[in-house]
């Protein structure tokens, strides 16, 4: 994510989730089955059973790469690593960690623990990203990711929160990179133990110990050889032998690896990037259960999209990729990801791709919003977006629209005035949530509804 939207985090919680720090003590939990969803709206059937062609192929597999290099160019907040410049300028760079670091020290904030974050704590941190030992031009170093990584704003493990209590939004937190994922390297720490890189999302500081060195040619071959494989649930295990007894590691869903034609015995063989003893990256064969896999992409349909939603349906949040799981975001870009889409990482970016299917204005009626829902949006593959959150669209119900959202929780009236109920997980729900709250229910704050289509993009 971009430093402009980590800043929004205080947003995120005060305008999408109600004033945490007031309900810190009054957090309640919702149960199973959130009020206005019923039983049968948890399996992607239902609701590909309300769509009229739900196997329609939205975009055909080969102008696939065509709508990707669209996105990159509309948004311009997807990188190609592989065509990333030789050098970059240290001044620029030097500049971005000193207005980071000061930023971010000027914010009330407090760690574990419940206490205020002190000036010391930044001091330690900025003399160990070595700003003195950043040249005019910095030669860009490859690498690939070798273990599941956080990627932090500032090159350290201790959290920051808003509040003393909450602390299911880390500050620092700015995203989480899966194995396999290539970076273009930009500086080291003084003690080694960070590097900070882009990777085709986001840049940020991740541990050194999970990345692996490699040259561009290397980074080339292996992000783009044939043939390939993409996970498929919402975690997939790598094993490093055959028997699948070896444990090694997962992955979230859509990460794509080189493989080896099926073997006829239910495991299909990976090309694993692993970090040596030396830094380097080596490469050696992994092994994932067939059923945990598809051969290339999958077709781009409704049905896949909502079968995919589904998949992680009740898969806990995850701001930035916390705890190894997703946020709302995350949650719509994996999805994408096992048709071969590639979306932003943040939800204003990805409310820039696609077909404009409806714009709201901020005191639009409820009514209004509602209809223009019913008559432009399509369900599994269009995106509902509000300030500080995204969610995929499936469709009415008796008179209701519904989606499918990574949501960590939201505001209800009660006798005291309003309480925060906590879902943290993906759920279904109708758009009333949050309905006669300071907040808004989240109907009346939706902003953008997008059409994820190659046909007239941005238009």
């Amino acid at each position: 994510m971009s430093r402009a939207v980590k800043q929004g985090v205080v947003l995120f919680l005060l305008v999408c989730l109600g004033a945490c720090a007031a309900h810190e003590k009054r957090y309640y939990i919702t149960p199973s089955l959130i009020q206005g969803t019923q039983p049968k709206m948890t399996t992607p059937g239902f609701w590909t059973g309300l769509i009229e062609e739900p196997d329609e192929v939205i975009i055909p597999a080969y102008a696939i790469e065509s709508f990707n290099a669209s996105v990159r160019r509309e948004t311009g907040k997807i990188k190609d690593i592989s065509q990333y410049a030789a050098t970059y300028n240290g001044g620029l760079l030097k500049n971005t960690f000193s207005s980071t670091l000061e930023s971010w020290a000027g914010r009330r904030s407090f760690d574990i623990q419940g206490e205020r974050v002190q000036a010391g704590f930044f001091d330690k941190i900025s003399s160990n990203m070595n700003l003195a030992g950043i040249p005019e031009k910095v030669n860009v170093c490859f690498g690939i990711v070798t273990a599941y990584s956080n990627q932090r704003i500032l090159p350290t493990d201790s959290g920051m929160y808003a509040g003393k209590v909450n602390h299911a939004f880390d500050r620092l937190q700015n995203s989480a990179l899966d194995i396999g994922t290539p970076l273009a390297i930009l500086h080291w720490t003084s003690d080694k133990k960070w590097l900070y890189a882009d990777s085709p999302l986001c840049s940020g500081w991740l541990p050194a110990q999970n990345v692996g060195l490699c040259s561009r040619e290397q980074l080339i071959h292996y992000t783009g050889a044939e043939p390939f494989v993409v996970t498929l649930p919402a975690k997939t295990d790598l094993f490093l032998d055959e028997d699948l007894r070896r444990h090694h590691a997962y992955v979230r869903m859509g990460t794509r690896f080189v493989s080896k034609p099926d073997n006829g015995k239910g495991v299909v063989e990976i090309l694993l990037p692993l970090r040596s003893p030396d830094g380097s990256c080596l490469f050696m064969g992994g092994f994932v259960a067939e059923t945990a896999l598809h051969h290339g992409y999958l077709p781009y349909t409704p049905r896949t999209i909502i079968t995919q939603a589904f998949a992680m349906l009740n898969a806990p949040y995850g701001w930035g990729g916390m705890y190894g799981e997703q946020d709302c975001s995350r949650f719509i870009q994996e999805i994408f990801a096992t048709v071969g889409i590639h979306l932003p990482r943040n939800s204003t970016q990805q409310a820039k791709v696609g077909m404009m299917a409806a714009l709201f204005e901020e005191n639009m009626p409820a009514p209004q919003r509602s209809a223009a829902l019913f008559e432009h949006a399509l369900a599994g593959i269009s995106i509902l977006q509000m300030r500080g959150h995204v969610m995929l669209y499936l469709g009415f119900f008796e008179g209701e629209p519904y989606a499918i959202h990574d949501m960590w929780g939201y505001l209800e009236p009660d006798s005291d005035g309003e309480r925060l109920r906590v879902t943290n997980r993906v759920v279904v729900t109708d758009l009333s949530p949050g309905s006669g709250t300071s907040s808004g229910s989240l109907l009346e704050r939706l902003r953008v509804v997008r059409v994820v289509d190659a046909d007239k993009l941005n238009q």
